[in-house]
Parts: structure tokens; sequence; C-alpha cells
């Protein structure tokens, strides 16, 4: 026996609601995507395409925009990540603080500021054929007993104190009231047993209070400093 027709239409009318139920919780999925929707069902194919698929590195795009917002460029946070570190290969050895330059005695041209200090090992004769220039404490607590600059011109005035020099070869430098302090390690005023300077050196008139017999010469010798009289005199 045929159903009667309208129960057949019924029918049609009941599924049609069903389908229209389904349609909006299909607009409604796709909005919750952040796509807005029409909800109509010949446009629900583009509207799914147009969704972000979702993806681990959300979180990346993210900390992305948020570099954007904070002045970055697109150049600059490339950079940065092309730069990282490569964490899949062993840890590189790290450089240590830069090593002191070796002093070339023969090539130098300056004796920096505490170049020797507290160097006892150093001992003996030092020549240094080109420095003009030596810095303060340079020489203290090594045991150079003989020091030779005949260029040095640039002598600062603590840079043999507390030295165990006894001859310094200074000749081309000018020795004048207190420019040189020549105390020893033990406080002597005077250390050291002979000193060559420049002609025009005028050195201090208590020598012969401090150091009786301390020879003082001009750059080759030709004249002696009289300690007593504060002249110079041929040899």
């Amino acid at each position: 026996m045929a159903r009667p027709k309208q129960a057949i239409i019924n029918d049609l009318m009941g599924e049609l609601d069903k389908f229209g139920g389904h349609i909006t919780q299909i607009r409604d999925a796709i909005q919750s995507k952040g796509v807005t929707s029409e909800g109509k069902l010949f446009k629900f194919a583009e509207e799914i395409n147009s969704i972000e698929p979702a993806s681990t590195y959300g979180y990346i795009l993210d900390a992305v925009k948020g570099a954007y917002s904070k002045g970055y460029s697109d150049s600059e946070i490339v950079g940065i990540i092309n730069n990282l570190a490569n964490k899949n290969q062993p840890p590189q050895p790290q450089p240590g603080p830069n090593p002191v330059p070796t002093f070339d005695a023969a090539t130098a041209t300056e004796i920096p500021a505490k170049q020797f200090y507290g160097k006892s090992d150093l001992e003996g004769e030092l020549t240094c054929p080109n420095v003009v220039k030596v810095g303060a404490e340079a020489f203290v607590g090594c045991e150079y007993s003989v020091v030779n600059l005949p260029k040095a011109t640039e002598i600062d005035s603590q840079a043999f104190t507390a030295s165990s020099i006894l001859v310094l070869n200074i000749p081309s430098f000018v020795w004048k009231d207190s420019n040189l302090n020549l105390s020893d390690v033990y406080g002597n005023k005077y250390g050291i047993n002979k000193i060559i300077v420049a002609d025009e050196s005028v050195p201090p008139r208590d020598i012969s209070l401090h150091k009786i017999g301390l020879e003082v010469y001009n750059h080759d010798k030709t004249k002696k400093w009289d300690e007593f009289s504060n002249v110079w005199k041929t040899v």
C-alpha cells in the first residue's frame, strides 16, 4: 500500500530541517577558525580552503609577529634565526683571554708600564736599541742589573723605581732635578752604581748625601759629573 503523499512530504521536510542544522554547524566550525562564513552550501569549499592549517609552528609565528610589533624587520629576524648556534654539533672551544704580547727587545720602540713588573726571573743585561719611551714601574721587582736604552728620551719618573739595576745607560735622556726616581728595592734613594745620561743633564744636588761614589757620565763618557761641585768635568 502506497504511503500517503503528505507523509512523504513531511519526511522530506524533516530531512531538510536536519540538513539545515548541519549547515549551521559547518558555518560555525568555519568561523571558529577565523574565516567569515556566509553559511551557504556552495561557498563552503572556498571558505574551508581559506582556513590556515593547524601547525605546531603556530607559537613560532606568534613570536615572529611579536618581533614585528617591536620594530624588527624581515631581514633582521631572518638574520637572528640564521645565526643561531647549531645545537646538533658539539660545542666549540671558546678562545681564552688574549695573551700578553711577547716583548722583543731587539725591535721594541716602547717599554710599556709594568712590562717587567715583579718578574724576578729576568736578570743580567737588557739592551733595547730602538726603545724611545719607557712607562711607569716598568722595572719594578725584576732582576736586570744592566739596562741599555740608547735612544730613550721619554722616560716616566717611576720607570726604574724599586729595581735591581746597577748600571743604567740612557745617553739620550736629560736627567734633571727629580724627573727620575732611582730608588732600589731596599728603599735607598739611589740604588744604581753608574748612569750614563745626555750632556744637557743636571743631576740632583743630593747625590753626595745619599750615594757617594755614584758615577754619572755624559753620553760618550768624556765627562763625569762631580757630585760635590755639581758640575761636569772632563774625564
